[in-house]
């Protein structure tokens, strides 16, 4: 059942604004857009200037007359497709649990003061509504039986998600079986952990603090649903520290100390188990746990914002605070990196550039070849290519398009029939001139893209309507001479690509697959990198070289502050028919031109993606592309007898090999010749998402260590289970990537409207959102006021991005005062 919106038309609507406030639900939205791949635009209800009840929020705009509360919600789904799913459910949420679920988690996120009487009212109602729930779960037979995500699913996981946290512990769970299961099948899908994060079930309740300083907290046993749950408190900031400002959200301060106490709960446990006599619980284990704590703690002070001080205590680390005069230690590290070649000595926050060029081949993905600005790539790294191929290939012959090759040079008669195409790519055409110790009559050009090469031949292909649409594809190399520094991947001379050429009868097909290849550009980036991009099209100036127009996805790389133009998709029009004389009969039997496309994405994706997401140890590779998703790592003991350490290895070839039976890219490193920290730190580098510990006593225990690439969180599994949660890892691995990056790539973008701030905002590595006049004069005078304003180097426009906020009546652009007409991205790039 869809909500009835006047003037509302999925299809039409294209810029949908969400406009919100703290607590107002939109999180429900913003899932339901995510799952159906609906571009929504979300800001802050400040913004919202228009007639609709703003204390209503949140209120959405461009889907016909503006609405509010749960209505907008319920729009945002219907536009991405989300069924209504059990209105059981939805009703329950409206009239029992969204107010008081709202209470609780405004008190635990130190959003709203803890007050014991409102608290104990809110969570007797939520226990209600979740008794109702369960009833209509019950009456229903369990979950929706739709596929995709139901706006009742999300309702419920989006409400419980903090609570389940926090408030509800295992007695409340146990209440409300059903309720519990479908949250957790439904929190755990990927586009839920990229909007709420990875969901936790806590093993003790923790309540708020009294007032602002702390005080006591009161006993739970009455009211929160947990009578056997002993009383306990959130943790605050330590005493007696230094303080910062926070470095994570409210929610991520919540989990962290969720994941805090309830391994809290499993030392105590740990600790009563040994007093009982059980043998299990050995010393070795309790401070295994312990430091699993200790390191919690200390992550949720971190995002609490608590600054780490230098050992010793004081100011200077000395009695009484008095500095201390020491010799510097030596750095082991560095010393044991120059022995074995691991490692880097140099961090992303000293030199990005060095960093990378170390990275690149210290992961090995590439070796430098004696021929500036040309690589050679390494299994690794190609084999990062082949993911991205397979998937991109598999998708566009949905389409219908056809791969093909054509050769690799081109005479200068074809590449100069296209004046404006050729006089932009010129100073990058690499030319035959010399065959063995001859020179030749007329130079050949080595193609640095294909359009030239193609399009005389299409003249001969297309004679007829019915010869329409052409769809071809090659996945082959290009030459471009570029005179500016090469970086590997990034900006190279020779590099891989895909190049797709089309032609259709009407501009509208035209059009329309220009949007289509972008989309799985998108998907490329986001579902495969786990990179965000912004999708939009190119201004006039930065456009394709004799093309009608050109879109584009633009990704960014925050600790450079750069934005970077990911893939292109273009229209060309019909330039190209004109110059090659591509023409077709029509369906009336007159003469028609076609209309042509071209789309092209490279190597340079592996590069962002190592921009993006690397660290100081290495590669960190989104799992979807990474050429080893699980290493096992077997950890050998010189006590062994022959007999247990074949033992141990057959074991590690069991595992390796049921992985790869469910479909897991997976290796074993059984070296003997290298200590397990070795390779550790070897696999680490190169940026493998998950490692298998596994030595004699996790034999023993039948199971195994299993470590996160992205954050080192270890996690011990069964045996039997490996295969199955090492594959539900990765998926989460790759959701927390995008999540991450998505966070920190809208922290990067400022919106300013008039010049004072611009540059300042440039110079702070961000990308600037403003209105702008879209002419080509104003784009070269922020070039020139940018470069003479700042040393960072001259901005330029990234895209205009196709969703957009609302320009306001009257709205002038940035730069020159002329009356705007849209809003643009702007940013220094690579």
């Amino acid at each position: 059942r869809r909500l009835d919106l006047p003037g509302f038309d999925r299809e039409t609507t294209m810029a949908l604004t969400l406009y919100t406030k703290d607590a107002d639900g939109s999180v429900k939205a913003v899932i339901a857009a995510k799952a159906g791949g609906l571009d929504l635009t979300v800001l802050p209800i400040a913004q919202y200037t228009g007639s609709a009840d703003a204390s209503q929020a949140p209120v959405l705009t461009g889907a016909g007359a503006d609405v509010t509360g749960f209505d907008a919600i319920k729009a945002v789904a219907t536009a991405a497709n989300a069924p209504l799913g059990n209105e059981e459910i939805i009703a329950v949420y409206l009239e029992t649990l969204s107010a008081p679920a709202s209470t609780l988690q405004k008190m635990h996120a130190d959003r709203a003061p803890y007050v014991p009487a409102k608290y104990d009212e809110a969570l007797s109602a939520v226990i209600d509504g979740l008794a109702k729930v369960e009833t209509a779960l019950e009456r229903s037979g369990g979950g929706d039986k739709e596929t995709s995500l139901t706006l009742a699913e999300i309702c419920l996981a989006a409400t419980l998600h903090p609570l389940f946290a926090k408030a509800l512990g295992p007695d409340a769970r146990k209440n409300a079986p059903k309720t519990t299961a479908l949250f957790e099948l439904v929190a755990n899908r990927g586009e839920v952990i990229g909007v709420l994060g990875k969901p936790t079930l806590c093993a003790a309740v923790s309540l708020p603090n009294i007032g602002s300083n702390g005080g006591e907290a009161r006993s739970t046993k009455a009211s929160s649903g947990d009578s056997a749950a002993k009383p306990r408190s959130s943790r605050s900031a330590p005493k007696n520290v230094e303080m910062g400002p926070p470095q994570g959200s409210p929610e991520e301060i919540a989990a962290a100390d969720a994941a805090a106490s309830a391994q809290g709960s499993v030392v105590a446990a740990l600790k009563a188990a040994k007093k009982e006599g059980d043998a299990s619980a050995t010393d070795d284990k309790i401070k295994e746990e312990v430091a699993k704590l200790l390191a919690m703690k200390k992550e949720a002070d971190r995002l609490r914002g608590v600054v780490d001080k230098p050992a010793g205590g004081g100011k200077g680390g000395g009695k009484g605070g008095k500095p201390v005069d020491k010799k510097p230690k030596e750095d082991k590290n560095k010393k044991g990196s120059k022995e074995t070649g691991l490692g880097l000595n140099v961090s992303m926050e000293e030199d990005f550039g060095a960093w990378y060029s170390q990275v690149v081949v210290a992961g090995e993905l590439i070796e430098y070849y004696d021929i500036s600005g040309c690589y050679i790539l390494r299994p690794w790294a190609y084999s990062m290519w082949e993911q991205i191929k397979d998937f991109f290939d598999a998708e566009i012959k949905k389409q219908g398009v056809e791969n093909c090759y054509f050769p690799l040079f081109v005479s200068a008669a074809r590449l100069e029939a296209e004046k404006d195409h050729i006089e932009d790519f010129a100073p990058e055409v690499a030319w035959v001139t010399r065959s063995g110790q001859s020179e030749l009559d007329v130079p050949i050009a080595v193609r640095p893209t294909s359009e030239t090469v193609m399009y005389p031949v299409f003249a001969n292909w297309i004679r007829s309507h019915r010869d329409l649409p052409m769809k071809i594809n090659q996945w082959c190399n290009v030459v471009r001479w570029e005179f500016k520094h090469p970086t590997p991947f990034i900006r190279s001379r020779e590099f891989l690509w895909q190049e797709g050429h089309t032609a259709f009868a009407g501009k509208a097909e035209a059009d329309a697959e220009v949007r289509r290849i972008l989309e799985l550009y998108r998907r490329v980036y986001e579902e495969l990198l786990a990179v965000p991009v912004v999708p939009g099209v190119k201004s006039e100036k930065e456009k394709f070289a004799g093309g009608l127009y050109t879109t584009t996805v633009e990704a960014f790389v925050p600790q450079t502050g750069r934005g970077i133009q990911g893939a292109t998709s273009h229209c060309l029009g019909q330039n190209f028919a004109k110059m090659f004389q591509i023409e077709f009969e029509n369906k009336t039997g007159g003469r028609s031109m076609p209309w042509q496309n071209s789309w092209g994405c490279t190597t340079r994706t592996i590069g962002v993606a190592i921009m993006v997401h690397g660290d100081d140890k290495g590669l960190v590779l989104p799992p979807r592309v990474a050429p080893q998703q699980v290493v096992v790592v077997t950890i050998p003991n010189t006590k062994l007898s022959p007999e247990d350490a074949q033992r141990l290895k057959d074991t590690a070839r069991g595992m390796t090999d049921a992985l790869l039976a469910n479909g897991t890219r997976a290796k074993l490193d059984d070296r003997d010749n290298y200590t397990p920290g070795w390779k550790y730190n070897h696999w680490e580098l190169k940026g493998v998402p998950l490692r298998v510990e596994f030595g004699p006593r996790d034999m023993e225990a039948g199971h195994c260590v299993v470590v996160r690439r992205d954050t080192g969180a270890k996690e011990t599994v069964s045996l039997v289970d490996l295969p199955a949660r090492a594959k539900a890892m990765c998926e989460e691995m790759q959701a927390d990537m995008l999540a991450r990056a998505t966070k920190r790539r809208n922290e990067s973008v400022v919106t300013v409207t008039s010049w004072d701030g611009f540059v300042e905002a440039l110079d702070d590595k961000k990308m600037v959102l403003t209105p702008w006049c879209e002419t080509k004069e104003s784009e070269e005078l922020v070039k020139k006021r940018t470069q003479g304003e700042s040393e960072g180097g001259a901005a330029k426009t990234l895209c205009i991005p196709f969703v957009q906020p609302p320009l306001l009546p009257g709205q002038k652009c940035f730069v020159t005062g002329a009356p705007a007409t849209t809003w643009v991205l702007w940013g220094r790039s690579y």
